[in-house]
């Protein structure tokens, strides 16, 4: 079913109907005689916004996002480069955790490790922090903090940063999940999956009114699955529990409540070493370099709570929480060093213990006003964040040497044990480090015409950070205010031109030689860009052009791990394009490309450029999905990516591979599918890295099997 936004009534209607919504719907008949609904005309207001969920529906794109701005607003009115990734997507390319969807996504760049532990960029940097609905958290892919997608019902990527709502985001931008809500009717799906490299889950999700009136409303959710994606002899595991409550205290007044719990157990698989002369290992290599004890195992805990409230003149206001608390521990080995012309190599250990604590709130208020005949926007707010991490490392420099394909075998050796109690041939490193961030930002959005928008608002950030070994520390403090602006030049109804400039100002947690905290961070986008959308908006079609500027960024030392040097000046260029959502009512799509290049402009190491090298210069992404008959849906997606090159110059030649689906609804509730990823087995090296780590192997064909039954 097609839906037809009015986007220009988007706020007047607000007004004029006290927020309420309204609905217009319009009928013919199909092939078989029967009447079917062709469009819903939704006026827009926040307190619809609550109830529109990509879940149980087959959309593949949404109209509004919250991503980079406190309140609902419709994509084409977002004046930066956002991405959607409805639940359906999740649902058809059967992928269970961030970093496998990120891999499919336009625009984002997987440094591929553990599900779950890999690196995500946007535009040449990498996201080390995610939100759920708007509110921040650390995400350091080591830790492996990426989350499951179980607990969420859409994905909102905001590319470029987002310093007017976010001061300690990154310049590739923001990563927003999106909770699943409880619904007012009985819902409930069940699943069950097996597949091949010993894959599995079983998960559920039931939601529905617990008291007569519907007042009361909970949801929960709980899933376990596993995978071998290599030659591990382990399984790869991850939990995931959520559970959520919603309690409309008055008409006007909603109270949410919500605990998510996520747990990982990995086998942490680091890569393939190199050959003597620096050339990669020829493919299939089937070699586990690490030990059998290798071991990692996380366990999050996220609690929610918000309040919402609408008043009678159309103004809305918030306040919402989040709390946070991970701990993460490692042991494991891999490569030390290249292979020797025998195929020997040196074995090295890492041991970790990550403690890791946040705290956001956000308080927010919005209010439409009139300026001549048009309705605008006025948002503020103030926030506060707190985030503490204690970083344990122990490093091993060598534990003998064996043929490659013996590491396995390794006797088992406690890391941290061995270090903390000054074993010879162990190093350890403790870093302690507190952020505390407040800020004040306020948010204009003007329509001086019907067809024109001005969005200009500004954020004072105060911030004070202290980072050390837990003896000797060092601390930094600042005030700084960032601005942000943007137009959109509506064409008509259906297409619009827009540009917008964006700037962020972040504090660093890193420490250099000195033992001192790192200058803050500071840059700055440009972006112009092409939204349109087509077929009574179930299509989405965007292109950009951004070029970004920072100085400052932190990189670690080759020779102490522990110690940083900052960047010098850096440009990062490009351009995207991406379409997403209905062709026809049975032909659904998300397809992208990008390009990007990068500039030193002021060099301060010899590893400046060593992360962007990782960057291939052209990716491509498809997706689409077909109805061939009412139970019957086919897919096929393509995942490309030109050539990549590591700073110590080993060098992974572009490759493309060919994903597939096909679903059959059996009866009304069961439905049956396979997936199959990487159909025609392609060999190539998804990430490189240095002469002994970081070389890790793509994906070799996987097949999957889930059943569901939905109620």
């Amino acid at each position: 079913m097609f839906k037809l936004t009015y986007l220009s009534a988007l706020l007047g209607c607000y007004v004029v109907f006290g927020g309420q919504m309204v609905y217009a719907q319009s009928a013919q008949t199909n092939d078989e005689g029967e009447i079917v609904d062709l469009a819903t005309l939704h006026v827009v207001t926040e307190r619809e916004y609550d109830a529109i969920v990509t879940d149980n529906t087959r959309d593949y794109s949404s109209y509004a996002a919250t991503v980079g701005s406190k309140l609902p607003t419709v994509v084409r009115q977002i004046p930066q480069s956002v991405s959607i990734i409805t639940s359906a997507q999740i649902r058809d390319r059967n992928v269970k955790t961030f970093d496998q969807l990120a891999e499919r996504t336009p625009g984002l760049r997987v440094l591929r490790n553990d599900d779950g532990r890999s690196s995500v960029y946007a535009r040449g940097y990498e996201y080390d922090e995610y939100s759920i609905d708007g509110l921040t958290a650390p995400m350091q892919s080591i830790n492996g903090t990426l989350p499951n997608l179980i607990a969420f019902d859409r994905v909102e990527v905001l590319r470029g940063p987002s310093g007017l709502f976010d001061s300690s985001g990154e310049m590739g931008g923001v990563v927003n999940f999106v909770r699943k809500r409880p619904t007012k009717e009985l819902q409930g799906v069940f699943n069950l999956g097996y597949g091949t490299r010993d894959y599995y889950v079983v998960d559920g999700d039931v939601s529905g009114p617990l008291n007569s009136s519907g007042t009361v409303r909970g949801r929960i959710v709980a899933q376990t699955s596993g995978e071998s994606p290599r030659p591990a002899k382990n399984n790869n595991h991850h939990e995931t529990f959520y559970g959520a409550l919603d309690w409309d205290i008055s008409p006007s007044t909603t109270l949410g409540l919500g605990y998510l719990y996520q747990q990982r157990k990995i086998t942490p698989f680091n890569g393939l070493p190199t050959e003597a002369d620096g050339s990669l290992l020829p493919l299939p290599d089937q070699t586990f370099v690490g030990s059998s004890w290798n071991d990692f195992t996380m366990d999050s805990h996220d609690v929610f709570a918000d309040l919402k409230h609408h008043f009678a003149d159309g103004s809305f206001a918030k306040v919402s929480t989040r709390y946070s608390d991970r701990h993460a521990d490692s042991n494991y080995t891999f490569a030390g060093s290249t292979l020797d012309t025998q195929g020997f190599v040196a074995v090295t250990g890492l041991g970790t213990l990550i403690k890791q604590e946040s705290f956001s709130i956000d308080a927010s208020y919005s209010r439409p006003f009139r300026l001549g005949s048009t309705v605008n926007e006025w948002v503020v707010g103030a926030d506060y964040h707190y985030a503490n991490t204690d970083y344990d490392q122990a490093r091993a420099r060598s534990l003998g040497k064996v043929h490659y394909t013996d590491v396995e075998r390794i006797a088992y050796v406690d890391l941290m044990g061995s270090a903390k109690a000054g074993l010879a041939g162990f190093s350890h490193s403790l870093t302690e480090t507190t952020l505390k961030e407040s800020g004040l930002y306020t948010k204009f959005v003007m329509r001086p015409t019907d067809y024109f928008t001005v969005i200009v608002g500004g954020r004072l950030g105060r911030y004070e950070i202290q980072s050390g070994d837990g003896v000797d520390k060092d601390s930094r403090s600042d005030t700084k205010f960032t601005g942000y602006g943007g137009v959109v030049l509506d064409l008509n109804e259906q297409n619009s031109l827009y540009a917008s400039y964006s700037a962020l100002y972040r504090p660093q947690e890193s420490l250099g030689v000195d033992n001192k905290l790192l200058k803050p961070r500071h840059g700055s986008q440009v972006e112009l860009g092409y939204k349109g959308a087509f077929f009574y908006d179930a299509l989405n079609v965007r292109l950009s052009l951004y070029r970004m500027r920072d100085e400052n960024a932190a990189a670690s030392i080759p020779a102490n791990n522990a110690q940083f040097t900052a960047l010098g000046k850096r440009v990062m260029q490009g351009a995207e394009f991406e379409v997403s959502g209905q062709i026809t009512d049975k032909w659904r799509i998300h397809a992208g490309y990008s390009y990007l290049d990068s500039d030193i402009e002021v060099g301060s190491t010899t590893r400046d450029d060593g992360i962007f090298l990782l960057m291939p210069r052209h990716t491509f992404n498809l997706w689409s999905t077909y109805d061939v008959t009412h139970a019957l849906v086919l897919g096929a997606g393509i995942n490309a990516m030109t050539s990549i090159e590591s700073s110590q110059g080993v060098r992974g030649p572009g490759h493309a591979t060919i994903d597939v689906m096909a679903s059959y609804q059996l009866t009304e509730r069961l439905k049956l599918q396979l997936n199959v990823d990487n159909v025609a087995n392609r060999k190539y090296y998804a990430r490189v890295g240095s002469f002994n780590t970081f070389n890790i192997p793509g994906k070799e064909r996987t097949a999957k099997v889930n059943i569901s039954y939905r109620f």
